[in-house]
């Protein structure tokens, strides 16, 4: 039998060729009409008239990756993450969607693109559809590149049309602007240490001769290194005969266009500054044991004398014009410490006595109720109640009474008349002998300070010559107590000092003396600084020739050259 081999007959080949082909373009044709229908629909969802959010979850589900994320590199994870749901998308950027719909379809269209931009792995046939739109969404990126960092989120896609007002949130143009315009503050520098020395040499030097200085607005010049300095003085006059006088310096230069200034506020003290004044030491005095409260000025040497059970205490700063302190008797070691707790300066500069005293000055406003003359010796007692009493000394008289006045009292002696007083004082009260004070007994403030700190109660005790403590058998055996402020220009005197009586002179306020003799073994003293004297002083107190700096901050105001000040 013929073999016909396995080639079919042309008829059958061209049957089985027509046959194979129907199915195939069967298949091309369904293909087509889906990959047309997909077109239409990646169109219509790209157009303005579908919905943002259906566009949206459509083309996030077309874009979704496959459940197998394993081998991801980073970018393709991100973007991944960022695509899950809407919820990825920053809720600032969908407020602004919402709030127009046009807007909202140009953000999620470009958010859309952006996302299929940067996973090109992972997109189906639908993302060809979108490739027309490539160089729109880089130059979108382009734009996108530009947005500072720091202000936008970066797992954030951010449209053209936000950068604008994300910049914005982040940090409003208006604040440079601002900024611009606004005057700017004063600005302080300290003092160069030069400059603050030198500064400090010229302010030990006012502080010595101040009260010379003229009220001129033009003040004084100096030259330093080259540069030159100018210092206004301003005098602030006290307000009445108990307030403190004190001066507003204000020193300037220019350098670099800038005006550089500085204030310091100065005041001239008061003896009652001090708690204790000596212009000049007794060389047959010593400390030993005594306490002392404040600041204590000698300009001259002064005498000390301790052992290991008795030493005399200062608790506030010492200064003498002496070059060293004299101790005339010792016996064991002590620290210098132990002594001057608060401080010793030797070599310091001499604070001179005022020639003459004036209770008040001449052109005071004083009313008559408030100065009582004394021509003759005279015992003065205060009370309680604010009133006191006087009766002539040796004069069978009958006392007088008087009430202190309610803003100050003067009791005034005459020339060579001396005024004895004792008792409680309930008000202001300076009493004044150019003679001579004699203290019989016990002189305390109706309200104590050291407990009821605003208490006003104030005695100054003034002599041209001698304050002394009366003898034993008229001040009586015991403690001396005496709230005052003292002068005494010539000399503080106790009388009979060599009496026997282990007893406390206790001063509360200050003590200024030309000189002042010995109190042990009648007395042994203790001296304590009433606090309110730094900013008040008893009515018309003598005054020193001395300033101090009261507030100095040591730093430049720097200010542009040309305010008018």
């Amino acid at each position: 039998m013929n073999s016909q081999g396995v080639r079919a007959l042309p008829q059958q080949q061209a049957k089985r060729r027509n046959v194979m082909r129907r199915p195939i373009s069967i298949a091309m044709a369904i293909s087509v009409v889906i990959h047309l229908a997909a077109l239409m629909a990646v169109e219509w969802l790209l157009s303005d008239k579908a919905d943002a959010s259906i566009s949206n979850a459509v083309l996030l589900v077309i874009i979704q990756p496959p459940e197998a994320q394993e081998g991801f590199s980073a970018n393709e994870k991100h973007v991944a993450a960022a695509a899950t749901s809407e919820a990825a998308i920053p809720e600032r950027i969908q407020e602004a969607a919402r709030a127009s719909d046009q807007q909202a379809k140009i953000v999620d269209a470009t958010e859309t693109k952006v996302a299929a931009e940067t996973s090109p792995d992972n997109l189906n046939t639908a993302t060809a559809a979108a490739s027309s739109q490539k160089q729109a969404v880089v130059d979108r990126e382009r734009v996108a590149d530009e947005i500072d960092v720091a202000s936008v989120r970066e797992d954030t896609v951010v449209a053209p049309s936000d950068v604008v007002t994300t910049v914005a949130l982040a940090e409003p143009a208006e604040t440079g602007r601002e900024s611009k315009t606004a005057r700017p503050a004063s600005v302080q520098a300290p003092l160069s240490a030069k400059q603050e020395k030198m500064l400090q040499r010229k302010i030990t030097a006012w502080t010595e001769d101040l009260d010379k200085v003229p009220e001129a607005a033009a003040g004084m010049t100096w030259r330093y290194k080259g540069q030159e300095y100018l210092a206004k003085f301003t005098q602030l006059h006290a307000e009445d005969g108990m307030s403190m006088q004190r001066v507003l310096v204000e020193v300037s230069t220019e350098e670099d266009g800038k005006r550089l200034s500085t204030q310091l506020r100065m005041k001239r003290l008061a003896f009652s500054n001090y708690a204790q004044f000596v212009n000049r030491w007794d060389p047959d005095v010593q400390f030993h044991n005594d306490e002392l409260d404040g600041r204590f000025h000698s300009n001259s040497e002064i005498n000390l004398s301790y052992s290991r059970k008795v030493s005399p205490l200062f608790h506030g700063k010492v200064t003498t014009a002496a070059r060293r302190i004299n101790v005339t008797n010792s016996r064991g070691y002590i620290r210098r410490d132990q002594i001057f707790s608060g401080g010793l300066q030797t070599g310091a500069r001499v604070v001179r006595l005022p020639r003459h005293f004036l209770p008040f000055p001449g052109e005071a406003e004083v009313a008559d109720d408030q100065v009582h003359h004394f021509d003759q010796d005279t015992r003065i007692t205060f009370y309680a109640d604010g009133s006191f009493d006087w009766q002539v000394i040796g004069s069978e008289s009958p006392q007088q009474r008087a009430a202190i006045s309610t803003d100050v009292s003067y009791l005034i002696a005459a020339r060579k008349v001396k005024l004895h007083v004792k008792g409680t004082v309930n008000g202001k009260v300076l009493v004044y002998s150019p003679e001579r004070i004699v203290i019989e007994g016990n002189l305390v403030y109706e309200q104590d300070p050291e407990e009821v700190p605003d208490a006003d109660d104030f005695l100054g005790l003034v002599s041209d010559k001698y304050v002394d403590i009366a003898p034993p058998d008229v001040t009586g055996p015991g403690d001396l107590v005496i709230n005052a402020a003292i002068y005494a220009k010539r000399r503080f005197a106790v009388k009979r000092y060599r009496f026997r009586n282990e007893a406390l002179l206790d001063i509360y306020g200050s003590l200024s003396v030309g000189s002042l003799s010995a109190t042990e073994p009648r007395y042994h003293t203790r001296i304590r600084f009433d606090q309110r004297l730094e900013e008040l002083r008893p009515p018309g107190f003598p005054m020193t020739d001395r300033f101090e700096v009261e507030s100095w901050d040591t730093t430049w105001n720097v200010e542009p050259l040309g305010i008018v000040h």
